[in-house]
């Protein structure tokens, strides 16, 4: 299986994110939580808009996970304050789940924010969310914390961050990406 990572860049592009946002929040999430707070996630977060602006004026790389010429899934990620990169959105269509896509597109974060300085890479995961959480974990990230965020009036979401060490200093390397999946 190859797979490739194309940079979203263009309105047709930022479509078919907000598409596939939409099919992978339907597919994954509908157990987890109430259709309206899926929603506002969607809207917030994964609308056209949202997209649009976060690539434009805030920072954020979004890129569409290829596997054998097929649109798989998604990820975004941002550098926060420090030296660090968040991976703000990352999912993958359930088919094409448990093939590796997650873990080269850790990778492919990973070396870039490693050639731009950063040395960690952290995700912010849903506690419900324990298939992702594992597959995380499985990889090499630990979890460093928890938060919790409030969405839209009573919704709420319980948060556990993970991190990897990406600095390379093997002396002091906390996390390492797993080799094997």
């Amino acid at each position: 299986m190859t797979t490739e990572f194309e940079n979203v860049s263009g309105s047709l592009d930022i479509i078919k994110t907000t598409c596939l946002a939409n099919r992978i929040f339907g597919q994954h999430f509908t157990p987890m939580m109430p259709r309206q707070q899926i929603d506002y996630i969607l809207d917030t977060y994964n609308s056209y808009n949202a997209i649009n602006e976060r690539i434009s004026t805030g920072g954020y790389k979004y890129y569409s996970i290829v596997c054998d010429s097929r649109q798989a899934g998604f990820f975004a990620y941002v550098p926060r304050l420090g030296e660090a990169v968040e991976i703000t959105e990352i999912g993958v269509i359930k088919k094409q789940r448990g093939k590796g896509c997650c873990k080269k597109a850790l990778d492919f974060i990973a070396s870039n924010a490693r050639e731009n300085g950063a040395k960690t890479v952290k995700i912010k995961i849903d506690k419900k969310n324990e298939m992702a959480l594992n597959a995380f974990k499985a990889l090499g990230m630990q979890e460093i914390g928890e938060e919790q965020t409030k969405l839209m009036g009573d919704f709420f979401v319980e948060q556990v961050i993970l991190a990897l060490d990406i600095s390379g200093d093997e002396n002091d390397k906390e996390y390492a990406v797993s080799e094997e999946e």
